[in-house]
């Protein structure tokens, strides 16, 4: 048996059990949910959106399980000091919401806008915040952040990426919600007004990032590094990011059934989301394969998830969730046309190597 055919196996016996966990625990704890507090749509309860951020640290809780089990050669003592700060907020992260915080809670502005009201456990946003301070620090060192690099922690190559993606994502998106007020498709919640956009758009990105990485950092460092290094090696740069934003979208499946997104669309919904992942999932995927790092995945998910309820408070909220501009599928038309352009990098042929 030739090596490249025994690093193969290997490479899908690490992609199997890590989609095994991942599946499994996102299911559990969506469903148990459910029969506590009913649909999402019908109870937006304060346990149900704790619920969706538990949901969003599976994915990297799973890859490092994985990681550590299949021992990865990539498991630096930098590496480890970054997953422990991950792992620990993930723990105190549940601690603090289902049973009691321990120090109180804050609110945040993006926070602020949601239908219900909720808080950030104080203990966990220090962790966090002490967590990106770490991150900071460990690549200001060339041995460091060498010694992150194999785990795609460090800042990374080509970074200005880290400028010119974020941004037409953010103009994308905004002139989507544009579109829906300019024509009738939507209306604000509160009202029209581009300065509070931006006033509350600034910081919130800001401040999410700060204490509220590791919930994008759970979802992404699972399925941007961990799939991602096992799926494009198998089936090459373009079969391995389609299934990857396919598989990404199946996850939601389980949210979209009880009411998330798409209320009333299960089937249709679920379709839609598997639409919307792929699409991202190309952009996302094309950028931490260009910078080498799973921080610009992090950035631009975070992004997505902050400028949208903003925008539906002060720009429009779509009165049709599905034929609408934004979340609906003329705004993933116009993502698509993104996602088409970087389809035709060449980094998706250096990504299917072996490493």
């Amino acid at each position: 048996m030739t090596t490249e055919v025994m690093d193969k196996q290997k490479l899908k016996k690490e992609l199997l059990l890590f989609l095994i966990i991942t599946f499994t625990a996102t299911i559990l704890i969506t469903f148990v949910i459910y029969f506590i507090s009913g649909p999402i749509s019908r109870s937006p309860s304060t346990l149900w959106y704790t619920s969706l951020q538990v949901c969003m640290l599976i994915p990297a809780s799973a890859a490092l399980f994985c990681m550590f089990y299949f021992q990865s050669p990539s498991l630096t003592r930098e590496t480890k000091i970054v997953f422990a700060f991950f792992l620990i907020y993930v723990i105190l992260f549940c601690f603090e919401s289902y049973v009691k915080p321990i120090l109180g809670t804050v609110g945040m502005p993006m926070v602020a806008l949601q239908p219900t009201s909720v808080k950030i456990p104080l203990v966990s946003m220090i962790v966090a915040f002490t967590g990106i301070l770490t991150v900071i620090i460990l690549n200001l060192k060339k041995k460091w952040r060498d010694d992150l690099e194999p785990a795609k922690l460090f800042w990374g190559r080509n970074l200005k990426n880290y400028l010119i993606i974020p941004l037409i994502l953010i103009l994308i998106t905004f002139f989507s919600f544009i579109l829906n007020y300019l024509l009738g498709l939507g209306l604000p919640s509160k009202e029209f007004n581009l300065y509070l956009f931006f006033s509350t758009l600034l910081p919130s990105l800001i401040l999410s990032f700060l204490v509220l990485w590791p919930n994008y950092f759970g979802e992404e460092y699972g399925w941007r590094v961990y799939l991602q290094d096992r799926l494009l090696p198998l089936l090459g740069g373009y079969k391995g990011v389609l299934l990857l934003g396919v598989i990404w979208g199946l996850w939601h499946a389980p949210l979209i059934l009880v009411g998330l997104n798409f209320p009333g669309q299960p089937v249709l919904g679920t379709v839609l989301m598997i639409i919307s992942t792929v699409i991202m999932g190309i952009i996302f995927s094309y950028t931490v394969l260009k910078t080498g790092s799973i921080w610009i995945a992090v950035l631009l998910h975070l992004i997505l998830d902050t400028i949208y309820p903003v925008a539906q408070y002060y720009i429009a909220t779509p009165f049709n969730p599905v034929f609408s501009f934004g979340t609906g599928i003329y705004g993933f038309t116009l993502l698509a046309v993104l996602a088409v352009i970087l389809l035709r990098s060449r980094v998706w042929k250096s990504s299917e190597n072996l490493e």
